[in-house]
């Protein structure tokens, strides 16, 4: 029997056996709702705050900063439609910066190589009346142009956004430094959201030293369960509830807490953090070797993004081989029993410059 290669972890990845334990541990023993009274009740809700106080502190957050979605598309759309909310004041507070409909509107500055969840949900905005879209230029290799993020600030401005770590080829971005640029800006109210689904449990984060005010990311993208994420919102940042309902999340995010993915996906951050440098070395090496070996085959090939180094993600491997179709490549590779993601999947899509064919490949486990 052939073994199976899985090289699509920028799509999701298996789960961690720290999580599948955390899980059904949490499944059969704490299975109270979390937002009931009674003793049962009391265990669950202390199972999820512990959760909620372990993904805190893998990003030097607070817990009462950290809350629980379904996942990093939901968190893109609740940061963006709360900044928007936020700035024409309908967030619950007195204050109104821009005044929607035929006057003006806040305007949200992103990149157009972000994920869907990011710019569809702007696209949305934008057609509603609810914010103006710019558009920050990014070069071949997918770095953001600052300068041109600055020069796009107004005193419209709500919100940038800007993905901390690229999911198609690799890209990590200048967060720390584009936010720092942001929060100088003179209009001082400019909130900086940066989708990390890529990025975290990958590369270090701590969203003080990094200038991040709301930031995004999902459980399964390293070993945890689908259907969980997180939405950082530091503390003092006014918005009002995304889903309506029950008072859960402190009352800004409606719906029974799911106990056992939050504990599952707090196993599985903390076994990516303390595990990070030692995966980082380990993926480093398969990514050289992998490529070399892919360069062995096919002199031609193109690498897509950064080179190989500190600018790319270690586990991301995107190519460009003339001549192959990037349709048909998943279902050959399938054939021979591996597994591979192609340019345009949903967690990996681009719509810089032109169009290329692309392998998206990573170097994970199971390589």
């Amino acid at each position: 029997m052939n073994q199976e290669i899985y090289l699509d972890y920028a799509a999701t990845q298996p789960m961690a056996a720290e999580a599948m334990a955390a899980m059904e541990q949490a499944m059969e023993d704490v299975y109270g709702n979390a937002s009931a009274v009674y003793r049962t009740a009391a265990r669950a809700k202390q199972l999820l705050e512990q959760s909620r106080e372990i993904i805190a502190e893998t990003i030097g957050a607070s817990p009462e900063e950290i809350f629980f979605t379904s996942g990093g598309t939901e968190s893109d759309n609740w940061a963006l439609n709360a900044a928007a909310d936020r700035a024409a004041g309908q967030d619950g507070s007195d204050e109104i910066r821009f005044r929607t409909g035929a006057q003006i509107r806040p305007q949200i500055i992103t990149t157009p190589i972000e994920h869907h969840a990011i710019l569809h949900t702007l696209s949305y905005l934008q057609s509603s009346g609810r914010a103006e879209a710019m558009f920050a230029d990014v070069d071949e290799a997918g770095r953001v142009n600052q300068e041109a993020v600055c020069s796009r600030i107004t005193p419209q401005t709500a919100l940038v956004s800007v993905m901390m770590a690229n999911n198609e080829i690799g890209t990590i971005e200048p967060i720390r430094e584009i936010a720092r640029r942001v929060h100088d800006a003179e209009e001082r109210q400019i909130l900086f959201h940066t989708d990390a689904v890529q990025a975290y449990g990958k590369i270090p984060i701590d969203v003080r030293r990094d200038g991040i005010d709301l930031m995004s990311a999902s459980a399964h993208k390293i070993g945890g369960p689908k259907g969980i994420g997180f939405l950082y919102i530091r503390r003092g940042i006014r918005f009002g509830a995304f889903l309506h309902g029950g008072m859960q999340e402190r009352g800004r995010r409606a719906g029974t807490e799911n106990v056992p993915a939050a504990a599952g996906f707090a196993a599985a951050a903390k076994a990516a953090v303390r595990h990070m440098e030692e995966e980082e070395r380990r993926e480093r090496a398969l990514q050289q070797i992998f490529l070399e070996e892919l360069r062995r085959g096919m002199p031609d090939l193109i690498l897509n993004g950064p080179p190989i180094g500190s600018e790319r993600l270690a586990n991301n491997i995107n190519v460009s081989i003339p001549g192959i179709n990037a349709d048909s490549a998943p279902l050959t590779c399938s054939q021979r029993s591996a597994r591979t993601g192609r340019g345009q999947n949903p967690r990996c899509a681009s719509r810089s410059g032109r169009r290329r064919r692309k392998r998206n490949c990573t170097t994970r486990r199971r390589f």
